[in-house]
């Protein structure tokens, strides 16, 4: 089931008291399953002042790209605790989170301009709630609307000025029978992927005390002056990622690549690339996230060419745009924890000129050239360029962004009751869009697609999707 992304979700209630405190209302969300009733929301701030010389956390012109954008993710846990154990669970959390924020002090400011955090220590919004299900009912299969309502609901869609609105915000939400769901919300702003899940894994071990006080691990690493990489420039507003505006309807699906079917595919491929190769270059070798990226590719392409014949065949190219983390391939390679983005966008191309047969590995072939590209560097100048590119495409073209998560601390996450059982993204309102995460038993791989819905109507019937994905499988606990 495709569930159906509205401009606007009906629980948004933040607003601005006297004491200039933002806060969430307190709200109940009713669903066919369940009701997620808030029982309070408070605000954590660093445990320790930011010093005055490291107030103003500058934005690198990446990060200029996405300060209306902001990333909700969930995770769940099998812990199995009463009220008592709750109230010491989140005080935990609230503790540590304080902690946590002292080394990644960005997250607890605001933005005051379009270059800058005023690190000022507002904090991070705290929300404690109940969920009138087990969690076992809301997994088997997950409640993907229900999903939507165990994350804080994103600053992005409140009517507050950007110098007002939380950069982070946190939902700690107890289900009947004592499992836990931790909801995250995070200002794309100041972090990417690699941030996001190394800030939840720091939290973790700081919680568990792997970290503690006196540890200087993460002293003068996390925080970067990221603009000697991508300088700020003052450029038009159609190059910032935009908040939807259309009154298209958005939906979004998860699918999830059965590992062994991809596995026998992708071999199957490597092959086909072997005996393709006839020089002395190195052989491309696909791997599991190439083979689901071609996947979804193929058949975003096979959609795009029936709209090509329902628009007088104006449509010539398609485009997959990937993008790439740069902190392990700067010289010397950067400390995996830092914030920001640091991250750069590749691009395949296909051409839709002719209705030659899609072949998955031609696809790979050139998901493959196209991360191989990526190692060559493009000065500032060149890659701005670029990016104007991209938010340039004409009539006659698509383009579609995929994103991985595969190969970050996802499951690693660990505040002290064990990892979490399993994670998943929370809406996303940006179309063709996919972003891929490595599925619990390791070898699959999960696909969170967003698309415009007629579009979507379509790609879920492609044969390359039918094939290797099921769509929205339970989530079993072992018990």
């Amino acid at each position: 089931m495709a569930v159906t992304l509205k401009n606007n979700f009906p629980i948004i209630a933040s607003k601005l008291i006297p004491n200039d405190i933002q806060i969430f209302t307190k709200r109940s969300i009713k669903s066919a399953t369940s009701e997620v009733q808030i029982i309070s929301t408070k605000r954590v701030k660093p445990s320790l002042p930011t010093r005055k010389h490291l107030r103003t956390y500058k934005l690198s012109w990446i990060d200029q790209m996405n300060t209306d954008v902001y990333i909700p993710l969930v995770f769940f846990y099998s812990t199995s605790c009463k009220n008592q154990d709750f109230r010491k669970k989140s005080d935990l959390l609230k503790q540590s989170l304080a902690k946590a924020l002292t080394h990644y002090y960005p997250f607890a400011g605001r933005f005051i301009d379009g270059l800058s955090v005023d690190c000022n220590d507002r904090g991070a919004a705290f929300i404690e709630a109940n969920v009138g299900c087990d969690i076992s009912k809301f997994l088997q299969p997950p409640d993907m609307e229900l999903l939507q309502q165990l994350i804080p609901p994103s600053p992005q869609l409140s009517n507050l000025e950007i110098s007002e609105r939380e950069l982070l915000a946190v939902q700690v939400n107890l289900f009947n029978s004592g499992e836990m769901a931790i909801g995250v919300c995070f200002s794309h702003g100041v972090a990417d992927g690699s941030a996001i899940f190394n800030f939840m894994k720091t939290w973790g071990e700081i919680a568990r005390g792997v970290i503690n006080d006196n540890d200087n691990m993460c002293n003068n690493n996390i925080v970067l002056d990221c603009t000697s990489l991508f300088p700020p420039v003052k450029f038009p507003q159609q190059y910032q990622i935009p908040s939807p505006q259309s009154s298209r309807k958005i939906v979004f699906k998860r699918l999830l690549f059965d590992g062994k079917k991809i596995a026998t595919l992708k071999e199957k491929v490597n092959k086909e690339l072997m005996a393709d190769n006839n020089s002395d270059d190195d052989v491309l070798q696909a791997t599991r996230f190439g083979v689901v990226s071609a996947l979804i590719w193929g058949a975003s392409i096979a959609v795009a060419r029936e709209r090509k014949r329902a628009i007088d065949n104006k449509l010539h190219s398609h485009s997959m745009y990937y993008a790439m983390n740069l902190r392990n391939k700067m010289n010397p390679p950067m400390f995996p924890r830092c914030m920001g983005n640091i991250t750069r966008l590749v691009r395949a191309e296909w051409s839709l000129a002719e209705d030659d047969a899609i072949q998955v590995t031609n696809l790979v072939r050139e998901v493959v050239k196209a991360k191989r590209m990526g190692r060559d560097v493009m000065n500032n100048d060149e890659y701005f360029g670029f990016i104007k590119d991209m938010y340039q495409v004409g009539e006659d073209s698509r383009s579609f962004l995929l994103t991985s998560m595969v190969g970050l601390p996802c499951d690693e996450v660990d505040f002290g009751w064990g990892k979490p059982v399993w994670f998943s993204l929370g809406p996303i309102l940006l179309p063709d869009l996919a972003i891929l995460s490595s599925a619990s038993d390791g070898e699959g791989i999960e696909a969170l697609v967003v698309m415009f819905k007629e579009d979507m109507e379509k790609f879920e019937q492609e044969t390359s999707i039918m094939a290797y994905a099921s769509a929205n499988p339970s989530i079993f606990i072992r018990k």
